[in-house]
C-alpha cells in the first residue's frame, strides 16, 4: 500500500470508528428504552359499556327459549372482551325438564360467551315438578360451560332435594345426562321416602 493511501486510511479509521460507536449507542438506547404506552385505552381494564338492570334471552333453532340472563349491572371490558355482571340471575330451560335458576353475587362471562363463572353466594335451583322435589345447590363458585351443558366447582358444595342432603368439595354436573359427581369429602343423608 502506498504511503498516500495509508494516510487516507488512517485518517478515515477514527471517523469509521466514531460512526460505529454512534450506531451502537443508538441501538443500545432503543433496546433498553421502555415501550411506548398505548394511549388509545385498549390495554387498560376500563369498561367501555355499562348497562343497568339488563336482560338477554337466547332462542334456540327450534324457536324455543333456551335461557335468559338478567342482572343489576353489566360492565364490558374491551381489553379482554370479558363481561362482569352484578347480581346475575340465569334461567336455563330444557325440553321436558324443570327450569334451572342460578343466582350469585357476581358473574364473569368470557370473550365468546362460551364460559360463565359465578362468584359469591351461588345458589342453583331446579324447580319442583313431575313428582320431584325442588333441588337446591349452594357454593361460593360455579363455572358453567353452556355448549357442553356442564357445571363445575372446586369449592365446598351442599346439595339438598326434599329431606336428602349431600355435601362435599368439588362437583361436576352434566345437565344433558342429569348426572353429577361430588369429588371429595362427601357426606350426606338420603331420604328414601315412602
Amino acid at each position: 500500500m502506498s504511503p498516500k493511501r495509508r494516510d487516507r486510511a488512517s485518517s478515515l479509521f477514527p471517523l469509521l470508528l466514531l460512526l460505529a460507536l454512534a450506531a451502537g449507542s443508538l441501538w443500545l438506547e432503543r433496546a433498553v428504552q421502555a415501550p411506548e404506552h398505548d394511549k388509545s385505552g385498549k390495554t387498560r381494564h376500563d369498561p367501555d359499556f355499562i348497562a343497568e338492570d339488563f336482560g338477554i334471552t337466547k332462542i334456540g333453532a327450534s324457536g324455543k327459549l333456551e335461557y335468559s340472563l338478567s342482572a343489576a349491572r353489566m360492565l364490558h371490558y374491551p381489553d379482554d372482551e370479558s363481561t362482569d355482571i352484578v347480581a346475575p340471575r340465569l334461567v336455563q330451560r330444557h325440553e321436558n325438564a324443570a327450569p334451572i335458576v342460578i343466582r350469585a353475587d357476581r358473574g364473569l362471562i368470557s370473550r365468546n360467551g362460551d364460559e360463565a363463572s359465578f362468584y359469591g353466594n351461588v345458589v342453583v335451583v331446579r324447580e319442583a315438578g313431575r313428582g320431584r322435589s325442588e333441588l337446591r345447590m349452594q357454593t361460593e363458585y360455579l363455572q358453567i360451560v353452556p355448549d357442553r351443558d356442564l357445571a363445575r366447582t372446586d369449592r365446598p358444595v351442599i346439595i339438598t332435594e326434599g329431606r336428602s342432603r349431600l355435601a362435599g368439595v368439588g362437583m361436576e354436573f352434566n345437565n344433558k345426562t342429569r348426572q353429577f359427581a361430588l369429588l371429595s369429602q362427601v357426606r350426606g343423608t338420603f331420604d328414601a321416602g315412602k
